[in-house]
Order: C-alpha cells, then structure tokens, then sequence
C-alpha cells in the first residue's frame, strides 16, 4: 500500500528516534510527506503533587523539549533525504495524535514503544497495542509501532 502522508509521534527516547528513522523511510519509499508530532502533555498536572512548579514553568520547559525533540527528527529525516513538517501542540498525547491525523489526513501513524517508566505508566492508562487499536478505530490510520 502506498502512503500519502506519513505521521510520526516522537519524544526523547531511542525506540522514538528508530521510529522517526523508520518513518522517513517509509516517506522516502512512498514519496509521502513526513510530519513529525511532540505533544506537550500536562495531565500529570492535576494530581496536585508538583510542589511549587506551576503550570506555565512546566509548559515552557515542555515545549524547549519538544522543539529539541523536532529538531533531532528534522535532522534524521534530512539523513534520508526527507523534509519533514514538525508540529508541536499542547494536549494529552492520544488525543493531540487523533487530532493531528484527522487534520492532515494522514494514513500512517509510526510509534516507538519501549517499556514504560513509572511515570509514562501514570500518564497512559492500558498498553499501547490497545491505544493503538483505538487510534486506528478513532482516524482510520494504520498504526506502525518500531520496537
């Protein structure tokens, strides 16, 4: 099947930065767009027990990530010869994924999945094979996770 619009969500790790590799090759192959995506999750926010962090302090420094973040996906998809768009939008991550997909009209979302932290664990309820099903239900998109 031949892509249109490939859709990558990235963060810090290394299985994220396979799958930037995976999707810009995939673009490559397809001569589809690439669109990298961060989203600047601030649930965790609402259990109360940050301390005296406030709200816009974790926000701007989530966003400083997010744009490095880009960046390091922007560079892998000029190692394959790809130009990427690069989106950074605020909201929890499933539904800034939903949202993005359904905006651009993409029809392949790659992911990169390694064993949750504590922390992802608290952010993300159910493993990701299952929100990934739902993604695909909710957008019609396939979803490709790289290991």
């Amino acid at each position: 099947m031949g892509y249109r619009k490939i859709i990558c969500g990235v963060t810090a790790s290394a299985h994220s930065q396979k799958a930037a590799l995976e999707a810009a090759r995939l673009a490559k192959e397809n001569g589809a767009e690439l669109i990298y995506v961060y989203a600047v999750d601030l649930t965790f926010l609402a259990s109360g027990n940050t301390g005296s962090l406030s709200t816009d302090v974790v926000r701007e420094s989530l966003e400083k990530l997010g744009d490095q973040i880009l960046e390091l996906a922007e560079k892998i998809a000029a190692s394959q010869g790809m130009e990427s768009k690069k989106v950074l939008r605020e909201g929890p991550v499933l539904d800034v994924l939903k949202e993005v997909i359904m905006e651009e009209k993409g029809d392949l979302l790659v992911l990169g999945h390694e064993e949750r932290t504590f922390f992802e664990k608290a952010l993300f309820k159910g493993d990701v094979e299952e929100h990934a099903r739902e993604l695909e239900a909710r957008t019609g998109a396939e979803i490709r996770i790289i290991k």
